[in-house]
């Protein structure tokens, strides 16, 4: 694998994969938060998803449309963004893999906070991807919780009134996402089994990018908390 590949992206680099899919003329292409939810999914969940289906997913369109309508203007444009998509693919693959928390890309909104909605969604359409394979999760109440935090904050603006969360408080929205995080290394293991019946060659080796961070470890994300009090990353 090309050594660039195991590089995590830099801010710029989020950057620049955020404007590429705002610019995006489909309602439905998500935007950084949701991306970063929706790879998670796909990545914990107990069936491999390949990128030829998920990339129209991504952009909101189906592999119809998007030969009808190409996404990107060059070949260069896809090139880079194709890059950039699988780097942080890796990123998040192998964090998990190395049982560590992952730190999801959060927007920062109104008010100056991160509140998760956008992450949650794209995890909840990660979920689509492969509903079958996810009710042994689902049907299990004691299981499903892991889903919790993720179905409060997916569900809290939900068009369907029926379906709809109710808000939570400051404090609960940041406990939501604290468990939103921790949750994520617990489904990867939950569906590992499932994962390990399927056949090597269908997924990218994972090589481990660095040393452990340790429970009682500065947060990489510079809040000066311990780590395993602090597990959000934003970006703003």
């Amino acid at each position: 694998m090309d050594a660039r590949m195991q590089t995590p992206l830099s801010e710029e680099e989020l950057d620049d994969l955020s404007m590429f899919l705002d610019s995006l003329p489909s309602p439905t292409a998500m935007n950084i938060e949701e991306l970063d939810g929706f790879l998670c999914a796909i990545i914990v969940g107990p069936e491999l998803v390949r990128p030829v289906e998920a990339l129209p997913v991504i952009f909101g369109a189906t592999a119809e449309e998007q030969a009808q309508q190409p996404v990107f203007e060059t070949p260069e444009e896809a090139e880079r963004i194709i890059a950039l998509l699988m780097r942080q693919w890796q990123t998040i693959a192998r964090t998990l893999a190395d049982e560590q928390i992952y730190l999801p890309v959060l927007l920062i909104k109104e008010g100056n906070d991160a509140r998760g909605n956008d992450w949650a969604r794209g995890f909840l359409d990660g979920i689509d991807m492969r509903w079958d394979a996810w009710q042994r999760m689902l049907n299990n109440e004691k299981d499903a919780e892991l889903l919790m935090p993720v179905i409060a904050l997916g569900h809290e603006n939900h068009p369907d009134e029926t379906l709809r969360v109710k808000s939570p408080s400051p404090q609960e929205r940041e406990d939501l996402l604290h468990l939103m995080t921790a949750y994520l290394v617990k489904i990867y293991r939950y569906f590992e089994p499932e994962r390990m019946q399927q056949a090597p060659a269908a997924s990218e080796p994972i090589v481990r990018s660095g040393p452990k961070i340790g429970r009682n470890d500065p947060c990489p994300c510079g809040s000066g908390k311990k780590h395993k009090h602090c597990c959000m990353r934003t970006l703003h």
